[in-house]
């Protein structure tokens, strides 16, 4: 199906109609631009600052949701926060809402209507983790302490995403998978403590250039998984190959925690699976910052080769 524009001509007679395709065709473009080119989440401003006791203020800025729209908040806004129980917590966002019903009225000459569609900042307080979607853009985590005060507010990177152009490096990230030994070592499913070299290579992943072999009693292994410059979410994890018993994959981003102030090493995902042979996409989705790594664990039951072992980012 073909994209249409207007073309205007000399002594064209143009209708409402004709005036609404035009507005579409041009939203639609833009909105099609901010979908494919920049992820949503936060452009500019909106930061959540505590007001007194109970409130929290929002500042002007502008987001963009996941089907592209504008959000634009032009003058800071205040939110009381005293509905919520003490010792507990509340996401602050910010939605879309369009409306023409009270933008500017017109009524002239026995022709009524309103000439102005409004597109309206919709901020809202919500209890539990909005979804992942884009149909809102979270702010910023806000902690109500046991005396029902405003407390801590979160606005890392693991809360609040940020809208920005996509990297050329944004994508899957594939590596072979080449692990370091972790002791102990299983073998005949029993722990079993790594007391010489010897024992080492016995259970050791056997690696070249394309996959990484274990042998009937099975290993295991870790990698980091490089996180590309500037990628500031990971969406998607998959792993391949063959196995004649189970394979154990866990995902954790690892590193720094900045708002914290600590090391970090959050489990992201965990799953067990069979053969003979597996291809897995896997659901990851957590907030990455520049302090933040990557790594992979996988424990193989049984002669199994790992082939493929892979990371999306945005």
């Amino acid at each position: 199906m073909s994209v249409k524009r207007l073309n205007y001509f000399t002594h064209q007679f143009l209708r409402e109609q004709d005036f609404k395709d035009e507005q579409k065709y041009h939203l639609e473009m833009r909105r099609r631009h901010n979908r494919l080119f920049h992820s949503w989440g936060v452009a500019e401003g909106l930061e959540v600052h505590r007001k007194g006791e109970r409130e929290v203020t929002i500042n002007p800025g502008v987001a963009i949701d996941g089907e592209g729209r504008e959000i634009v908040l032009l003058t800071a806004i205040t939110r009381d926060l005293s509905s919520f129980t003490r010792d507990s917590h509340t996401y602050v966002t910010i939605g879309y809402r369009e409306t023409s019903e009270d933008s500017d009225h017109h009524n002239v000459g026995g022709v009524e209507g309103y000439t102005r569609v409004t597109e309206t900042p919709e901020v809202s307080e919500k209890k539990h983790e909005p979804p992942a979607d884009g149909s809102v853009v979270t702010l910023a985590k806000v902690r109500v302490n046991d005396v029902g005060h405003v407390g801590d507010i979160d606005m890392g990177a693991s809360v609040r995403k940020r809208a920005i152009a996509l990297s050329p490096a944004a994508g899957w990230v594939r590596l072979p998978f080449k692990p370091s030994r972790l002791n102990p070592v299983r073998t005949s499913g029993k722990l079993v403590k790594v007391v010489s070299q010897q024992i080492a290579d016995e259970y050791e992943f056997i690696v070249d250039e394309a996959a990484a072999y274990c042998g009937d009693d099975g290993a295991r292994g870790s990698m980091e998984i490089p996180v590309p410059p500037a990628a500031v979410r990971v969406t998607g994890f998959r792993v391949a190959g063959t196995t004649r018993g189970t394979v154990t994959v866990h995902l954790y981003r690892a590193g720094w925690n900045v708002h914290e102030n600590k090391g970090e090493k959050t489990r992201l995902m965990e799953e067990t699976f069979g053969g003979p042979a597996f291809h897995r996409d896997l659901h990851a989705d957590a907030a990455l910052d520049e302090s933040h790594a990557l790594a992979v664990s996988i424990i193989a039951e049984g002669e199994t080769t790992i082939w493929l072992v892979s990371a999306k980012f945005e």
